[in-house]
């Protein structure tokens, strides 16, 4: 099936660019965040998007040739399948495994997976750390990583080494991680088609990858976001240890998406909003690495997608330290004239809009929305409309009036 428009991949990528680059494009490019609202566009359930990502193909098309957004999101749904073979513990996702309604989407558990006690090992050796605790403590399937290690490779060490691959709890896991590994594969190929199909239809690919900032790496998967904060002032010494850890991973990481040909990387900023910490630690903690993050990803040839998530308002200064024109600021909760005016010499910016408008709201009320925001942002470019969060549901007819409004009072 062909799928002919006159809004063309060429011309969407080229507006997207331009307001990247802080210039005027034809007209204020219109970049929804979309995420498990495509079960709704599709007419299937939370759970049917989750277990096979191939389900959600007919909502993301019928979403496209409705909506006509200047780049693609690629819907964040963690692989049901792979998570059930490895009996995963920190995710809850819908289904009778997943332990949420069909309609539900995921939710994340803040667990302490490292104690701080465990620093010093961890920074001793982190990958052997991860595989043997954190993984473990994380998929109740991999519970036989704890008994491996492959530290000892003097004399006849190596030899030794492989003893515990003779016990049955790691025969398990290993033949756990095989069971999940083919998982992946059907997952990574229906994101690939679905990709594909997407650039059948002339929409640029946007958001398809992403890298954490290397505290929220910490946080997120290892002290949780209330002992993390504390250890800032308990162990000040450790976290800035364990975050330079991080950052080498970070940028291994990033390095590998380029290999892969992807434009954009996503950075969901969770734990530097302006209720988790001061300014003062933000500059000490959080800030440093994001920011050698971010310049790696430009140095690459990619554009950082940062998500400024949560209150964003103390920071704006901080930020705006950045190599100008090659960035996308996306902000949940912060004064978006205040940000054009500090942020708008630097970098593009987004967002904003009230998800909850677009599901709970009326469409007069997002026409208004979306008019101020142009007002405020669109001059002079640099600015892509974007809603506050990414949506998991929305009315039609305020989707339908946010696009239109956008399209008739976002030209330049």
């Amino acid at each position: 099936m062909s799928y002919k428009t006159e809004n063309t991949i060429d011309k969407r990528e080229a507006r997207v660019k331009a307001a990247i680059s802080l210039k005027e494009g034809d007209r204020v490019p219109f970049t929804p965040k979309i995420g498990m609202a495509y079960a709704q566009t599709g007419d299937i359930s939370m759970y049917e998007l989750y277990q096979n990502y191939g389900n959600m193909t007919d909502g993301v098309v019928k979403f496209l040739e409705r909506y006509e957004p200047d780049l693609y999101w690629q819907a964040g749904a963690y692989p049901a399948n792979v998570m059930e073979v490895l009996e995963t513990s920190y995710i809850k996702w819908p289904g009778a495994f997943g332990g949420l309604p069909r309609d539900k989407g995921h939710q994340i558990l803040d667990g302490e997976y490292m104690t701080q006690d465990e620093y010093d090992e961890f920074l001793r050796n982190p990958s052997e750390f991860m595989m043997q605790k954190i993984f473990p403590r994380k998929n109740k399937k991999l519970s036989g990583l704890a008994k491996i290690s492959f530290s000892n490779v003097v004399e006849f060490g190596m030899f030794a080494s492989l003893a515990p691959f003779s016990d049955p709890e790691v025969k398990d896991t290993l033949y756990t991680l095989m069971k999940a590994g083919d998982e992946v594969i059907k997952w990574l190929g229906a994101g690939a088609q679905l990709s594909q199909k997407v650039l059948e239809m002339q929409t640029p690919l946007g958001v398809i990858v992403g890298q954490n900032t290397p505290y929220d790496m910490i946080a997120d998967n290892m002290r949780g976001y209330l002992n993390l904060p504390m250890d800032i002032f308990e162990v000040p010494d450790k976290v800035l240890a364990s975050i330079d850890v991080m950052t080498h991973f970070a940028l291994q990481n990033v390095r590998g998406i380029k290999q892969m040909g992807f434009e954009y990387v996503f950075i969901p900023l969770h734990g530097g909003t302006d209720d988790f910490m001061s300014n003062e630690n933000y500059k000490k903690f959080y800030w440093p690495s994001l920011q050698t993050l971010m310049e790696e990803i430009i140095k690459l040839g990619m554009t950082p997608y940062v998500f400024c998530e949560g209150k964003y308002n103390t920071r704006l200064e901080i930020i705006r330290d950045i190599t100008p024109g090659k960035a996308v600021y996306m902000f949940e909760q912060v004064d978006m004239a205040q940000a054009k005016k500090v942020l708008g010499d630097t970098v593009c910016i987004s967002g904003n809009l009230p998800a909850a408008s677009l599901v709970y709201g009326t469409k007069e009320e997002v026409i208004e929305e979306t008019k101020r925001l142009i007002d405020v942002c669109a001059p002079g470019g640099g600015f892509l409309m974007d809603c506050s969060i990414v949506l998991d549901h929305f009315k039609e007819e305020n989707m339908d009036a946010w696009r239109q409004t956008t399209l008739d009072f976002g030209k330049y």
